[in-house]
């Protein structure tokens, strides 16, 4: 079996175990979102309660997971490589002061705000009401964008597990008071709704304090010292290389906003498929690339910060070949078996079969970009680990722009289908722009390797998706040892395990490195357990 470098074994360890908590935290909100879909439905009822989550999430994905993170990561490794770690905890205090009352702040003002619309707008009842629950929900903005940035800083000490852990908590607290709903709220839907957004509060607590948990486990603990002056001009560079990744998280988030209220205008219909289809699209990219992303972030800001840009190039190109190794099939697995998946998942209580095929139509265009949604957290670090945060700003806005004349175009012949191809569509023109800029910087990763991983996972996923032509068939033969409410589950077990077997078996005789690789680091960490 080929050698595989210790920087190589290093990454596959730290994305492996990230991947396996993503995997845990994603299966567990698959169940989330079929208790929501249960107790929800697919219309009005949905919407409020998906147009008021949204907010706080967007404060998360802006604050939390965004430019902030991806800023604050290069930025304590040069720190930690030219003054040590306790500079790095006095510039983490510095840090998380200043956003905890940015968030206080944003906090009321958006609640204010919220209210001011649901009482003196004529606005839809749909979004009144959204309104009405968003003080209670906005809060969680608090928690969850410290949580976001704590995650990033517990990555920088080779912590990926754990902390990709932290993601169960919503899950199982949603689980929990989604089960009580369904159960003891009867008909009253604004019940429903204030329960779920109290088990938002409460999950938000729960995953700020594991993650001072962790911080102080891993000697990363911000240190606050009186009568000694902070470490002020932290936030000054902090500022200046979050800036462009927060116009470009804002003009995201706007884009998002848009793309929803492009969506309304088809009938109520259309943003609860939308939202749906990215739960599954989104269980392989958080699998993949965000267990792949967090880890590419910290080694390649500690590979730049060394001046080692050779070892960050070999790190993206290693990035690139996994996530077409291992999303190209998932990609083409939900393109295949859409519409018995959604059923499977998500067709009980108010999800009818109407919604089921509402969904199918976004989800046809929207797995066909799951390598592209991937590719971009493998990409982004190159520009982010050497602090050039102002090129990916101007593209992604650029983008973005595209984005809303384009689904406009599309939804009209193509419905919700039409908005999630657009999507699509200029989520790869991103990757392909910042790739060139990069070959241009001479930063470049591999791409011929890259290319022969991408055609050779393609040609092995597609036979293997040749059952679901048979599907209905299928479904009908093995009817019999089918579990009655749920017909698809044997059949979607037989295709999944069928699907596996090939794809796998395809790759290992064509030699596929990526199957090489992993399984000698695995079986190298297994070696080295047993030796200690």
């Amino acid at each position: 079996m080929a050698e595989v470098s210790e920087n190589k074994r290093s990454i596959l360890r730290g994305s492996f175990g990230s991947a396996i908590a993503t995997l845990l935290a994603r299966i567990l909100g698959l169940v989330r979102v079929q208790l929501e879909a249960g107790v929800l439905g697919g219309g009005a009822l949905a919407t409020v309660w998906q147009t008021a989550f949204m907010v706080p999430n967007l404060f998360r994905r802006l604050l939390g997971e965004g430019a902030l993170s991806q800023a604050l990561i290069p930025l304590l490794s040069h720190t930690e490589a030219e003054k040590g770690l306790t500079e790095v905890r006095k510039q983490l205090a510095v840090v998380l002061s200043a956003l905890t009352a940015l968030l206080i702040f944003i906090t009321i003002a958006v609640s204010v705000i919220g209210l001011c619309i649901s009482n003196f707008c004529p606005v839809p009842d749909y979004v009144k009401n959204a309104m009405d629950i968003l003080p209670y929900i906005m809060p969680y903005a608090i928690f969850i964008c410290l949580v976001g940035v704590m995650t990033a800083v517990v990555n920088t000490r080779k912590v990926f597990f754990l902390a990709s852990l932290n993601a169960l908590i919503l899950n199982i607290v949603q689980i929990a008071l989604l089960w009580i709903a369904g159960k003891f709220a009867g008909s009253s839907n604004s019940q429903i709704l204030y329960i779920l957004s109290g088990g938002v509060l409460i999950s938000g607590v729960l995953q700020l304090a594991m993650l001072i948990y962790l911080l102080k486990r891993h000697g990363v603990l911000p240190l606050w010292q009186k009568g000694e002056k902070p470490a002020g001009s932290v936030l000054k560079e902090l500022y200046n290389l979050a800036l462009p990744g927060l116009i470009g998280g804002g003009a995201a988030q706007f884009g998002f906003i848009i793309d929803r209220s492009i969506a309304l205008k088809l009938g109520d219909y259309a943003v609860p498929a939308l939202n749906y289809t990215e739960r599954l699209v989104y269980l392989p990219v958080g699998i993949v690339a965000v267990a792949l992303g967090s880890v590419l972030m910290a080694n390649m800001s500690r590979a730049a910060a060394n001046k080692n840009y050779e070892e960050m190039m070999d790190d993206m190109t290693l990035g690139l070949r996994y996530v077409w190794f291992l999303c190209a099939p998932m990609a083409i697995f939900l393109i295949a078996y859409r519409e018995p998946l959604i059923r499977l998942l998500f067709m009980r209580g108010r999800f009818t079969a109407s919604d089921v095929i509402n969904t199918a139509d976004a989800l046809l265009f929207y797995a066909m970009g799951i390598p592209a949604f991937c590719s971009l957290k493998i990409i982004l670090p190159g520009f982010y680990a050497r602090k050039k945060m102002k090129l990916p700003l101007k593209i992604s806005v650029f983008c973005i722009l595209l984005n809303i004349p384009l689904s406009i175009i599309l939804m009209y012949p193509m419905k919700q289908g039409g908005i999630a191809l657009a999507t699509v569509i200029v989520q790869m023109l991103n990757n392909a722009l910042l790739l060139c800029f990069l070959r241009k910087d001479g930063f470049s990763p591999a791409l011929n390797e890259v290319f022969i991983t991408m055609l050779r996972s393609v040609c092995f996923a597609l036979p293997a998706a040749l059952p679901a032509l048979y599907y209905k068939e299928i479904t009908h033969r093995v009817q019999d040892f089918s579990i009655a409410s749920l017909p698809d589950a044997v059949p979607l077990l037989l295709a999944i395990s069928f699907f596996g077997i090939i794809y796998l078996v395809g790759s290992f005789l064509a030699k596929a490195p990526e199957l090489k690789e992993f399984i000698h680091s695995i079986m190298l960490r297994k070696s080295c357990k047993k030796e200690g």
